[in-house]
């Protein structure tokens, strides 16, 4: 366990490093924030000191006594960022024996779930680990959870006891370790908290911090760390100074908005080196309320984002379709709160953007239409293209696979048009979570020719071979039999068993000889097979799987194909010599195969990267909901440029102002 417990912190240390930079917009300062012990109605931990700051939190946690913490504040007080930091500064000075902390995404816990096996199946599907080695690494609590976003389970802000958030507190104070509570921190909204508390639910044996907002001191302590050029922030730090309680310091006092305000006011052109905004228009008259100027700043973000992160290669994104898309991303997860709608009788998320399971958006009927749409026109093209290489001649066994073809079209159809959630792979979610993923989501193509390439020639020789040799035995029996039979007229005919031995002897051995000439010529004809197949089957793991990662299903197009080349190699041996026959069969079962057997299993089996297809042609420029066709490489883009943020294994907005922002300014 503890050689697992260190990989397993070695990878969240990586994870959370990226992360923090990430909410720092790029950079390393943070705001040292100050946060007051909030002492709960009974329970409380021991230990808790009336006050503590970011640069001290690590020393805060350690002296509770348990090490249970609650992280509140307003929005954009800078919640996250402490839990990160904290979350560091554990790891960086862990003992062996110590926990690792591992922050989750609170909203994506099925309070129904157990807290350990939640955070066994996160470990596995984030962190790739074992099953059993996660299993024992939760059951022996060498893992600290760190729920992030108890505020974010409900729709209903204000939170009540049956929500899942009352759930959830209630199994985080059965969560022990031995006789007592185990460790955990969380982080909540502090008017939701409070909520809970009225309640009578809060977590018990826990300290609870309030951050502070953000003083007008420790914000020109900021900007003094941050700006480039503090000459330029002379207006913004003269009204700190004189109005430290006025609007602009309200409109700034948490450290979202200060960042925001940083990565907008120093922007600069490329080019010339200018600053693309005048700060006059921070203290402009218009900006006359907080949300004003929270407002004014989002506004301003996407643009200045989509300027200063390169777009990838061949993408032209604008600012206003950056802000179009995921204006329509944000829409869908805020209507889904307002409505509290569901789908396969699970509640759409609120915040979580996951790709295999954003299909509702575009309505709860049009996807699964088209996805069933899909497989019954696959469907439909594999039983023309094999109906093509029909035999010549009445064919009862032919006729009966081709009528459990028609018959077994029916139920991939009927299971796409339920409403259901496609799964994906622990493969396909951490490609997802990674920069990198598209560059692994398109390896379908090229893995799918190798594997099939390999599954066929290898299917084809083994087949070809137990075929031609089956073949020639039995000809060579009834041949040499044959010979034996007739021995004695001819002339010095010795004795009939002698000669029908040597007959069958030479009959076996040419028989033998033939079959392996026949099996090799069939298993190169096999490997043309598998070779066409893996064509087809790989195209379709590039085209319907390609976003989800399906890299391997070209090769079990290659394995599946060669097993039913071989049958149909059978069926259409009639009527022709060994060589030729079996030869024909082979190149002519495989492009059957490959063309129409691969989109069909490709399109049927991958249910998850079908249905994100469904998704896709219904989410086109012409439709009120338009996002981008490469919606993956578009979202990692968004990641890199610090619009959204890795969870698990799907996507957030980098925060909750942003989201709501672009969910009521849909338009620029």
């Amino acid at each position: 366990m503890t050689t697992a417990a260190a990989l397993l912190a070695r990878a969240v240390l990586v994870a959370e490093r990226d992360a923090r930079r990430q909410l720092l917009g790029a950079h390393d300062k943070t705001i040292d924030v100050e946060f007051d012990f909030r002492p709960a109605a009974a329970h409380d931990a021991m230990g808790a000191v009336p006050l503590g700051r970011l640069a001290e939190v690590v020393a805060y946690y350690r002296q509770l006594r348990p090490r249970r913490m609650v992280i509140t504040g307003a929005p954009g007080a800078g919640k996250t960022v402490l839990a990160v930091e904290l979350i560091l500064g554990l790891l960086e000075d862990r003992a062996p024996e110590d926990p690792v902390p591992v922050r989750l995404s609170a909203a994506a816990w099925d309070t129904d779930q157990p807290v350990e096996a939640w955070l066994s199946t996160h470990l596995t599907e984030v962190y790739r680990m074992p099953p059993a080695t996660a299993t024992a690494l939760v059951a022996t609590r060498r893992v600290l959870p760190v729920l992030d976003g108890l505020d974010e389970m409900d729709d209903d802000p204000a939170l009540v006891y049956a929500s899942r958030a009352g759930r959830a507190l209630r199994a985080l104070n059965a969560f022990q370790h031995g006789r007592g509570k185990a460790e955990l921190v969380l982080t909540c909204r502090s008017d939701q908290y409070q909520a809970l508390e009225a309640t009578r639910v809060w977590v018990q044996d826990a300290a609870r911090v309030e951050i502070r907002p953000v003083s007008a001191v420790k914000a020109r302590d900021f900007l003094n760390r941050r700006v480039s050029d503090l000459t330029r922030w002379r207006p913004v730090l003269h009204e700190f100074d004189h109005h430290p309680s006025g609007l602009l310091a309200q409109g700034l006092s948490t450290p979202w908005r200060l960042t925001l305000a940083v990565t907008i006011y120093e922007q600069r052109d490329p080019r010339t080196g200018i600053y693309v905004h005048d700060l006059d228009d921070l203290l402009a008259p218009e900006l006359n309320a907080p949300e004003a100027i929270r407002d004014h700043l989002l506004r301003l973000f996407i643009p200045a984002a989509t300027a200063l992160h390169p777009r990838p290669k061949g993408a032209t994104y604008t600012p206003d379709q950056v802000h179009t898309w995921l204006a329509v991303l944000a829409g869908y997860l805020d209507d889904n709160v307002a409505t509290g709608r569901s789908a396969a009788g699970r509640p759409l998320p609120s915040i979580d953007v996951v790709l295999h399971e954003l299909w509702p958006l575009a309505g709860s009927r049009r996807p699964r239409l088209v996805h069933a749409a899909m497989i019954v026109g696959a469907w439909s093209a594999g039983a023309a293209a094999i109906a093509a290489h029909a035999p010549t001649s009445f064919n009862p066994v032919y006729l009966l696979t081709v009528s459990i073809w028609a018959l077994a079209a029916f139920w991939p159809a009927f299971v796409a048009w339920q409403d259901v959630w496609p799964e994906t792979t622990r493969a396909d979610l951490y490609r997802l979570r990674t920069r990198s993923g598209a560059r692994h989501l398109s390896s379908g193509l090229p893995v799918g020719l190798a594997g099939g390439s390999v599954a066929g020639a290898g299917v084809g020789l083994v087949a070809g071979l137990s075929a031609g040799l089956t073949v020639g035995v039995v000809t060579a029996l009834a041949a040499g039999l044959s010979a034996g039979l007739a021995a004695p007229g001819r002339i010095g005919a010795g004795d009939p068993r002698d000669m029908v031995r040597d007959d069958l002897a030479f009959g076996l051995g040419f028989g033998c000889a033939a079959a392996l000439a026949a099996g090799l010529t069939a298993g190169l004809a096999g490997l043309t097979g598998g070779i066409v197949m893996a064509l087809a089957g790989g195209f379709l793991g590039w085209v319907a799987g390609k976003r989800l990662g399906k890299a391997v299903s070209g090769g079990m197009f290659g394995l599946t194909g060669g097993g039913a080349v071989t049958f149909l190699g059978v069926l259409t041996t009639e009527d022709a010599g060994l060589l030729t026959g079996v030869l024909t069969a082979w190149l002519a079962g495989g492009l059957a195969i490959g063309i129409g057997g691969g989109p069909v299993l490709g399109i049927t089996g991958g249910l998850a990267g079908t249905r994100y297809v469904a998704l896709l042609l219904c989410t086109r420029r012409w439709n009120d909901q338009w996002l981008p066709w490469r919606l993956g490489r578009f979202l990692n883009w968004c990641y890199g440029a610090a619009l959204i943020r890795v969870a698990g294994g799907g996507y957030q907005f980098r925060h909750r102002e942003l989201q709501d922002y672009l969910a009521r300014n849909p338009i620029p």
